[in-house]
């Protein structure tokens, strides 16, 4: 499916804009064995558009779950390097202490394994319980330096700022009309990033980050 129609059946579906690229994105990712999906709760939608092989295996762990842990200063109660995948998505914009978790989950990937998370950049104000932050590709590249990473990639998820700004105001408009306006700002980023290429970045809606071991 192109990216045009993907995105348009999100929108049409009631996903936010920051949402619909995410998972458009996240179409093109493969999950491989032993997986572990760290705060995202249950039923996410995330997962039902990213690809699988033969060996995966998935594990939520979450509070939601019914698992006790303060991600803010706990220890994951799993072993150093047990898992091929860990799935950190949406999540480290709530907690405060972030160098904890993100050591943590570097920590808990095995070696040859993958760490693939998200944050959302231009994004207003969500508490679960709390929101504390919002992380640039620079940030994020020291943060899991600093956690022990040393084979990292950070993807601005973006395509201009009239995208920017349909993601902030799109959801308040009635559902008929919200596919013509997405269109309508798609295609004047589409004229924006031919002028101006080197500035689209700066208009991120969020950050995919990979960690490789």
């Amino acid at each position: 499916m192109s990216e045009l129609r993907f995105l348009i059946t999100e929108i049409w579906e009631g996903r936010s804009t920051t949402r619909a690229f995410l998972n458009f994105a996240l179409s093109r990712e493969v999950l491989k064995g032993k997986t572990i999906d760290v705060g995202g709760g249950k039923d996410v939608d995330y997962l039902s558009f990213m690809k699988k092989d033969e060996t995966f295996l998935l594990r939520n762990f979450d509070m939601k779950t019914g698992d006790v842990v303060d991600f803010e200063k706990d220890r994951l109660p799993v072993a150093d390097g047990e898992y091929d995948t860990v799935l950190f998505l949406n999540v480290m914009e709530h907690i405060f202490n972030h160098q904890h978790i993100a050591h943590e989950v570097v920590r808990i990937v095995k070696s040859g394994g993958q760490l693939i998370g998200f944050v959302p950049f231009l994004m207003w104000y969500h508490p679960d319980h709390s929101d504390f932050f919002r992380y640039t590709d620079e940030a994020l590249l020291k943060i899991f330096e600093s956690a022990g990473a040393d084979q990292i990639t950070v993807v601005p998820v973006h395509r201009g700022p009239f995208i920017a700004g349909c993601q902030m105001v799109l959801a308040w408009f009635p559902r008929l009309v919200r596919v013509p306006i997405f269109l309508v700002c798609y295609g004047l980023d589409t004229f924006f990033v031919k002028k101006r290429p080197a500035f689209a970045c700066r208009y991120a809606l969020g950050y995919l980050f990979f960690v490789r071991k």
